[in-house]
């Protein structure tokens, strides 16, 4: 677009940052809806019938899918700095926790969306 390459680092580090704060927003509307409780049990119902619609399921499932890249692309950050030699392998190990992000959400966003499908009354 303007003549600036982005590098793969720059959207490892950014999908990092993305995906802490997509998890981050998650834990407090967790404890927001939570703390529904203090309020009664009627209350907290309504609150529970809020979330279960499929909206709400498909922004689960990209949860989820936040959840495991952060926590994989962690574990690569990790193994860099413990093995700096590991830094000659970037990209392919960003391509690796890409590959193994798409891998595992694949069955658990069948999962997931599984009461909502059409597959899903069958099971």
């Amino acid at each position: 677009m303007f003549g600036y390459r982005i590098s793969w680092a720059q959207l490892a580090w950014f999908g990092h940052r993305l995906s802490g704060i997509g998890v981050l927003v998650y834990l407090f509307m967790h404890i927001v809806e939570n703390a529904t409780l203090a309020f009664g049990p009627d209350v907290y119902d309504f609150t529970q019938t809020l979330f279960r619609n499929l909206p709400i399921r498909l922004g689960e499932i990209l949860l989820m899918a936040a959840l495991v890249y952060h926590s994989l692309n962690g574990l690569r950050v990790i193994v860099m700095d413990f093995w700096p030699a590991t830094t000659a392998w970037y990209r392919p190990l960003t391509y690796g926790v890409i590959i193994a992000t798409i891998a595992a959400m694949i069955p658990l966003g069948l999962i997931m969306i599984a009461p909502y499908a059409p597959w899903g009354r069958i099971l």
